[in-house]
C-alpha cells in the first residue's frame, strides 16, 4: 500500500507543489505522515494498517517532490548533483540507522510507543520547517494561496481561490500534467532517461532487496547471520552517506551523461561478480564497488532531467521520473525473485545486472 500510494501520489503531488509552492509541501506533508506512523501504533486490524501506510506513502510522495524541486531552485546545471547530495546522503545515513534506532527504541519503550515517538517527532518537525525553510519558487501570492483561503487583492477586494473555472481545478491540472508526460516522452533524451530509471530499479530492487540478503545468508555459502547481513546493509549506506559528495562533484565535472553510464557499469560489473565471491572480503570490495555505482545513479538521473527541461515542466519531468522508478520497484522484486526459482539465485542475479547494463 506505500509503494502504491507513493505512486499513484507523483502526479498530483508534482501538481500541487508547483501549484502551491515548495514550503507549504515541506511543511504540511509532514503532517500527513505523522499520521500515518503514529497510526501505525495504534492499529488494530489489517484495514487500519493499510490506511495508515497510503497516508505514509502519500505524504513521503508530497515531500520528496516538494524537496526535490526546492534542491532544483536552488541549483544550476554546473552544481545542480552535487547541490543534491546532501539531501541524498541524508536519507542513505537514516536508512542505515533508522532501522538501529528504531530496534533499540522498540527494545526499550515497545513497539507501539516506538511508533507514536517517531510519529510525534515528525509532526515535531513541522515547526521547525515552518520556522526555518524558505520558498524557493518564485510565484504570485494569489496563486501559491490554498483553495480554502481567503486572500486580500490590491488590499481592498477579498477573492476566493477556490477555483469555480474548470481550467483552475486541481483535477484539470493532474489530466494536463498527464498529457505534458506525451510531450516530455517525446523527447529522446528524457525518454532514455526515464527508461533508464525504470531498468535500474528494477535492478536494484531485485538484487539488492531481494536476492543479496538470500546470497549472504545461503548456508551454503557466506552462511551470515542476520546481524552480520545488516553490518553489510549498513556498510553500503556508509558508503554512500562518505561518497555521496565527491561522486556528486565528480558527475558535475563529467557530465551526467558519462556518470549515469559509469555508474551504471559499476553496478553491473558489482552484481555479475558478486554470485563468484567465496571469501568475505572479496564481498565487501564487490559491495563496496556496488555502493560507489548507487551513489552516482542517485543524482546523475534528477540532475539530467532538471538540466533539460524548462523550469515550468520541472515538476511534471520530475514526476515522470519517479514513477518509472517506482514501477521498477514493484515489478522488479517479484520477476527477479520468479527468475531465481526457476534457474537459481546466481541467474537472477545475472539478468539484474544484465538488464541494467542494457539500459
Amino acid at each position: 500500500s506505500f509503494a502504491f500510494a507513493k505512486l499513484f501520489a507523483n502526479v498530483p503531488a508534482a501538481v500541487l507543489v508547483e501549484r502551491h509552492g515548495r514550503k507549504p509541501y515541506l511543511v504540511y506533508s509532514l503532517v500527513v505522515i505523522s499520521m500515518g506512523v503514529g497510526g501505525i501504533g495504534l492499529a488494530s486490524e489489517f484495514e487500519h494498517l493499510l490506511v495508515c501506510r497510503t497516508l505514509t506513502g502519500v505524504g513521503v510522495s508530497l515531500l520528496s517532490t516538494a524537496a526535490t524541486l526546492t534542491i532544483a531552485d536552488c541549483s544550476t546545471p554546473l552544481n545542480r548533483a552535487r547541490t543534491m547530495a546532501p539531501m541524498l546522503s541524508a536519507f542513505a545515513a537514516g536508512t542505515a540507522l533508522g532501522p538501529a534506532v528504531g530496534g533499540l527504541m522498540a527494545d526499550s519503550v515497545g513497539v507501539n510507543s516506538t511508533f507514536y515517538l517517531v510519529g510525534g517527532i515528525y509532526l515535531a518537525l513541522t515547526s521547525v520547517n515552518k520556522m526555518f525553510l524558505s520558498e524557493t519558487k518564485m510565484i504570485p501570492e494569489i496563486e501559491r494561496s490554498f483553495p480554502w483561503h481567503e486572500r486580500e487583492l490590491h488590499g481592498k477586494k477579498k477573492i476566493k481561490s477556490l477555483a469555480k473555472k474548470e481550467d483552475d481545478s486541481v483535477l484539470v491540472a493532474m489530466l494536463s500534467a498527464m498529457s505534458d508526460w506525451k510531450v516530455l516522452l517525446a523527447n529522446p533524451k528524457i525518454r532514455n532517461v526515464v527508461m533508464m530509471n525504470g531498468f535500474y530499479w528494477v535492478a536494484l530492487s531485485g538484487s539488492q532487496m531481494t536476492l543479496l540478503p538470500l546470497i549472504l545468508t545461503d548456508p551454503s555459502g557466506l552462511a551470515m547471520s542476520a546481524t552480520s547481513v545488516g553490518k553489510v546493509y549498513m556498510g553500503m549506506s556508509l558508503v554512500q552517506v562518505l561518497g555521496n559528495p565527491t561522486m556528486a562533484s565528480l558527475v558535475d565535472r563529467m557530465g551526467k551523461v558519462p556518470g549515469i553510464v559509469t555508474g551504471c557499469g559499476l553496478l553491473s560489473a558489482s552484481m555479475f561478480a558478486l554470485p563468484f565471491c567465496s571469501e568475505i572480503e572479496y564481498v565487501a570490495g564487490t559491495l563496496g564497488i556496488w555502493a560507489l555505482g548507487s551513489t552516482m545513479l542517485s543524482t546523475a538521473p534528477t540532475a539530467y532531467i532538471s538540466d533539460h527541461v524548462q523550469e515550468k515542466e520541472r515538476a511534471q519531468a520530475i514526476a515522470l521520473l519517479r514513477t518509472a522508478g517506482d514501477i521498477g520497484f514493484l515489478f522488479g522484486a517479484s520477476s527477479t525473485g520468479a527468475v531465481s526459482d526457476l534457474f537459481g539465485m546466481d541467474v537472477g542475479m545475472h539478468s539484474a545486472a544484465s538488464l541494467l547494463l542494457t539500459a
